[in-house]
């Protein structure tokens, strides 16, 4: 089993790639990658489950509000959990992480396994930023994208 210490040491390694590759922070939805870096296994659903890793920076999560006492039992690397409602956007959580983070422009990665609606989102929210794809930045962090991620919600 993993540590603690192994996922920071997997986020290190993926913010040094994301110097490496000019983005200022990566954006992934539960897949392989979000699995590799931070041991959380989440299905995807209608409802957004996101995870900001920035560039510098702690990562920080985005999440259902009715979700958010389960998902603190998975999470270990990230304190900053952000939920949203019903009502609510978690695409403007999303923003407001990258603002907080100081990324206001440049490029941000997305995950290839995140959603058309989900960088759609994003996008409308932090309309000044650059998306690409974050798959070089994620390979180079030693990131198996062909793994597949789950469908539980079970700790790796």
């Amino acid at each position: 089993m993993q540590t603690q210490d192994d996922f920071h040491a997997r986020i290190e390694k993926a913010q040094q790639a994301m110097k490496e590759f000019g983005l200022g922070a990566i954006v992934l939805e539960p897949g392989p990658a979000m699995t590799y870096l931070t041991g959380v296994r989440w299905g995807k659903s209608e409802r957004s489950f996101v995870l900001v890793i920035p560039a510098k920076g702690d990562p920080a999560w985005v999440l259902p509000g009715f979700e958010e006492m389960r998902a603190r039992e998975l999470i270990r690397p990230g304190s900053d959990i952000r939920v949203w409602q019903e009502d609510e956007s978690p695409f403007e959580r999303v923003a407001e992480i990258l603002k907080n983070r100081g990324v206001t422009a440049g490029r941000v990665g997305m995950d290839d396994a995140a959603r058309f609606f989900v960088f759609d989102g994003v996008r409308k929210q932090a309309p000044a930023l650059d998306y690409v794809s974050a798959t070089q930045a994620l390979k180079s962090a030693g990131v198996d994208l062909t793994q597949p991620a789950g469908r539980g919600r079970a700790k790796q």
